[in-house]
């Protein structure tokens, strides 16, 4: 459909609503629904029902919240298995779990922040409560300062910046660190290519974040191993960063579009 072109009014409508579940990625009553989407509740609760019935919204029977259903998750994690650089590090960071026994992420730039999109834990026995949807902090996790030093939004420094200050309104995961070690940090992970997380921000666990850059050199998501400290080594010789980093140059465009014309 060409720019400017008349569409269908309450597809439109519905994702206004939608979009307002990706802003706060919380269940929400329906007047605050409502509010987000710039709808009156009686109108706001119709729609609601329509997009209960195709499984793109849940309601909570117990308190009534809302939040997306079922058939939303499905939808994204369709869009993740269809797209070719992410299908390949799905697969690939598959591999990696199961070769050393921890748990493996792809993360991207959400409305709040480095968000995850996609884990898998294979049969490791960390305890780790991470999932789709788990927001990750700018300066207190790897995945986090991958973004802060390669992506390119102006938010994520704006982000950075009120998490160091602590007037972030986001229940995200990360150690709090102030001003001059976030810039340390940072300056590490240009040198290296990668970002470390050791024992911190939980203890006893060790994560590694590599950076994947879309056809126009954009960052356009973060790959990550995690697990217990004795199992995920960080060091250069590391070999589960050697693998994550190969898988990462497996995943340029260059790679990616040679797989797909053989």
């Amino acid at each position: 459909m060409a720019e400017g072109s008349r569409g269908i009014q309450s597809v439109e409508v519905s994702g206004r609503i939608l979009r307002a579940f990706v802003k706060t990625a919380e269940p929400m009553m329906l007047k605050d629904l409502a509010e987000l989407a710039d709808l009156k509740p009686a109108q706001c609760h119709a729609y609601l029902t329509s997009l209960k019935n195709v499984g793109l919204v849940h309601q909570d029977w117990a308190t009534g919240h809302y939040s997306p259903g079922p058939f939303a998750l499905r939808l994204g994690v369709s869009w993740l298995r269809g797209n070719p650089q992410t299908a390949r590090a799905i697969e690939g960071l598959k591999a990696l779990t199961e070769t050393f026994g921890v748990m493996s992420l792809i993360t991207v730039w959400g409305e709040l922040g480095p968000t995850i999109v996609h884990t898998y834990a294979g049969l490791t026995q960390a305890t780790l409560n991470l999932r789709q949807g788990s927001i990750f902090s700018v300066t207190g996790t790897a995945a986090g300062r991958l973004f802060a030093a390669y992506g390119t939004a102006p938010q994520i420094m704006e982000l950075a910046e009120s998490e160091i200050a602590r007037t972030s309104q986001n229940q995200a995961i990360g150690e709090h660190i102030n001003r001059d070690a976030f810039a340390e940090r940072l300056k590490e992970v240009r040198e290296r290519g990668y970002a470390l997380a050791e024992r911190r921000p939980i203890p006893g666990i060790n994560a590694i974040g590599v950076p994947v850059f879309s056809e126009t050199g954009e960052l356009a998501f973060t790959i990550s191993l995690i697990g217990k400290a004795e199992a995920l080594a960080t060091d250069p010789n590391s070999e589960a960063l050697a693998g994550l980093r190969a898988l990462a140059g497996q995943l340029t465009p260059e790679n990616i579009n040679k797989e797909v014309i053989a």
